[in-house]
């Protein structure tokens, strides 16, 4: 609560006298809303938020490093994930703007090696491509798991797997990781120059991002970069650094070295000198930015959507634009990866904006991005509630089943101040069965995941996690009828059907 109270004053100190007034009731509810945020613990990173230029609140929170005791600052560097991808856009377009391509070329005339032929820059910015995502590495890494896979290895497995597009180009929407990891490799190839060496210059450099980098793994983590910890599995109380998670290694070691898509990471002030910049034309012309920002025609004619983090959104060139008007033109992008969540939100048509960045993946962060985009626009907060799925866990391993089970109970009555996450429940039963490390790991992570298809009986994932964790845990005949169970639900389970087959054999 004082570290909440103190980053009030400091904004409070940061606006002109003039706007300190017109600002003070919204520092005021957001501060309300960020003492019920460090009461129930549901952020561990940090956040700033802007009104026309002026910071109007700031704060970090938890741990950059559980084990070292290390905390996150203002300083601390946070992977950004998916939001990587507005720099990739910003590329194309300045590329663009100065008559290098054109949006509407087809990608083949650039490679001709690339085995689909109708597919455009346009179509590979705004996701409508018809790609397959990152499945396409998944027998690769099976062959090659010490192999750290890059941009130019893209299109020589498309060109072997020789399949066919999920959908024909402009036809619908989909999101792929790969179509950014390819316009990096255009920017590459127009510019002449690694795809690092202009963004950092043509971007990072003019917005003044001298905090914000490329992280592939193969350098030495720097001093103020935060470790991405997976859904914390509180083992002695502390989460566990998602690199040691077997089950997440193809992220975070096999994917490590694609560009396009993600690994950059930033600070909360560099991200808002970002923000900044793109209020002028020291990035792009204001027709290209526009251009961005507006949500991108299927082949009829339709805008694509999708439901996002913040609501039903349609998807410009490299941002996702809110379709609801109500506050004005919001446009945003969220990122993801394993340990960490990001959100940078901006109201182009008030100027308002905020990033936000975890690295415990908590699973609030969307939720508190939604309420700040209310509050900033006079709107009521929702309640926020506190996941109990990690209090049970906790008891779970330091108190035993009993006094775990009872605690869930007692706290899934408190409907005002709790929440239960399904979701959550599995990630922590699979990480505990495949992490953990006391002598109990297996049969607590057995016993999450049967209480969470208990919990939850109409979901076919909670079926086919647990039988993940049987078939793990070696009773065969269990699993296949749980995975019999979620095939039943979802006859379009591909990967239940799969690992039936092999039990079955």
């Amino acid at each position: 609560m004082e570290n909440v109270l103190k980053n009030l004053l400091l904004a409070y100190l940061l606006i002109p006298s003039t706007a300190f007034s017109q600002y003070q009731d919204i520092s005021k509810r957001i501060d309300s809303l960020f003492q019920v945020i460090s009461k129930y613990k549901l952020l561990n990173g940090a956040t700033q938020i802007m009104i026309n230029g002026h910071t109007i609140y700031k704060s970090s929170s938890g741990y950059s490093d559980f084990a070292g005791g290390r905390s996150n600052t203002e300083m601390t560097n946070f992977a950004l994930g998916s939001v990587s991808k507005i720099f990739t856009s910003t590329a194309i377009l300045q590329l663009r703007d100065k008559g290098k391509l054109k949006l509407d070329d087809y990608f083949i005339k650039y490679f001709p090696e690339f085995p689909y032929s109708n597919i455009t820059i346009r179509q590979l910015l705004s996701h409508t491509s018809g790609l397959p995502d990152y499945g396409i590495f998944e027998s690769a890494v099976a062959k090659h798991p010490e192999k750290v896979f890059n941009n130019a290895d893209i299109i020589r497995l498309l060109r072997s797997l020789n399949q066919p597009l999920i959908f024909n180009p402009g036809e619908k929407w989909q999101y792929s990781n790969l179509n950014f990891c390819l316009l990096a490799l255009l920017v590459e190839k127009i510019s002449g120059v690694y795809f690092k060496v202009y963004v950092r210059e043509k971007i990072f450099k003019p917005a003044g991002m001298s905090d914000t980098y490329f992280y592939t793994g193969k350098e030495n983590k720097p001093i103020n970069q935060a470790i991405n910890h997976d859904y914390p599995l509180f083992i002695n109380t502390k989460p566990i650094d998602a690199d040691s998670i077997k089950k997440t290694r193809w992220r975070t070691y096999n994917l490590n070295g694609l560009l396009g898509q993600g690994n950059i990471y930033s600070t909360i002030a560099d991200m808002i000198r970002f923000d900044q910049a793109l209020y002028g034309t020291k990035l792009l012309k204001l027709e290209s930015i526009k251009e961005a920002f507006t949500v991108t025609q299927l082949n009829k004619g339709i805008p694509n959507s999708t439901e996002s983090a913040v609501g039903t959104a349609g998807y410009g060139l490299g941002w996702y634009v809110l379709r609801d008007t109500t506050f004005g033109k919001v446009v945003f992008h969220t990122g993801g990866v394993p340990g960490a969540k990001c959100m940078f939100v901006r109201n182009v048509t008030r100027k308002q904006s905020f990033i936000l960045f975890d690295n415990a993946f908590s699973p609030n962060v969307f939720d508190i991005g939604k309420n700040i985009l209310r509050i900033l626009n006079t709107q009521p907060a929702e309640i926020l509630r506190k996941t109990l799925t990690r209090d049970y866990v906790i008891a779970l391993t330091e108190q035993g089943v009993d006094a775990a089970f009872i605690k869930l109970y007692t706290l899934k009555s408190d409907s005002l101040h709790y929440s239960l996450s399904e979701d959550e429940m599995n990630e922590l039963g699979l990480q505990l069965l495949y992490a953990g490390k006391t002598s109990s790991h297996i049969p607590d992570a057995l016993e999450i995941l049967k209480l969470n298809v208990l919990l939850f009986p109409q979901s076919f994932n909670t079926y086919d996690s647990y039988g993940e964790a049987l078939a793990f845990a070696g009773k065969k005949q269990e699993a296949i009828e749980m995975y019999r169970k979620s095939l039943e639900l979802n006859h379009q389970n591909k990967g239940g059907q799969a690992a039936l087959e092999q039990l079955l054999k």
